[in-house]
C-alpha cells in the first residue's frame, strides 16, 4: 500500500463521505493533493478576489472587516477550501474552525456536491474545485491540468490499494 494512504484521517474521511453521500476516495485524493494530510495547512491567496459578506461576518464574529477579509482570502486545512467559499456555503463563527478535520471535510464535500450539479464529468469537477471552473486551453487540456492529473493519480493509488 502506498504510504500516504495510511497517513490520512480515514475515520473522519469515511464519516463525512457517508454523511454527505460522496465517495471517500475523492475526499482522500483531494486531501492528499491539497495538504498531504496536514490539517493545519493555511495559504493566503493575495490575488483571490471573491469575498462573501465580509462586513456582516466581521460584525457577527466581533473582528475587523480587514481580518475577516484576509481569512476569506485564505485556503484552510486538509482540503484547502477558501474561507469565502466556506462562508458562502454557510460557515458561521470563526473561519479558523476550518482547521478542524470534520468541519473542513464537510465544507469540501458541500462544495463538491454544489460543483457536481454543474459539472457531470469528474475531471471538470476536479478542475473546478481547484480553479473555480474547468477552463480548457486550445490544446484541450485544462489550465490546471497538473492538478487534475495529480488528483487522478491519487485516485488510481486508492483503487489499486483497494484491490490489494
Amino acid at each position: 500500500m502506498t504510504p500516504w494512504i495510511q497517513k490520512l484521517p480515514w475515520d473522519v474521511i469515511d464519516s463525512v463521505a457517508d454523511e454527505q453521500n460522496i465517495p471517500a476516495s475523492i475526499l482522500a485524493a483531494i486531501v492528499q493533493t491539497e495538504s498531504s494530510g496536514n490539517r493545519f495547512a493555511v495559504r493566503f491567496e493575495p490575488h483571490y478576489k471573491y469575498l462573501f459578506q465580509p462586513k456582516e461576518h466581521a460584525q457577527d464574529n466581533r473582528i475587523t472587516e480587514a481580518t475577516e477579509t484576509v481569512m476569506q482570502m485564505t485556503s484552510w486545512g486538509l482540503t484547502q477550501v477558501m474561507g469565502a467559499v466556506a462562508r458562502e456555503l454557510g460557515l458561521k463563527g470563526p473561519i479558523f474552525q476550518m482547521l478542524e478535520p470534520k468541519v473542513n471535510l464537510t465544507y469540501c464535500a458541500l462544495l463538491l456536491k454544489r460543483l457536481a450539479k454543474k459539472y457531470s464529468q469528474k475531471d471538470d469537477l476536479l478542475a473546478a474545485y481547484n480553479a473555480g471552473s474547468p477552463i480548457k486551453g486550445l490544446d484541450g487540456k485544462y489550465k490546471n491540468q497538473q492538478y487534475v492529473d495529480k488528483v487522478n493519480g491519487y485516485l488510481a493509488d486508492l483503487k489499486a490499494a483497494s484491490k490489494g
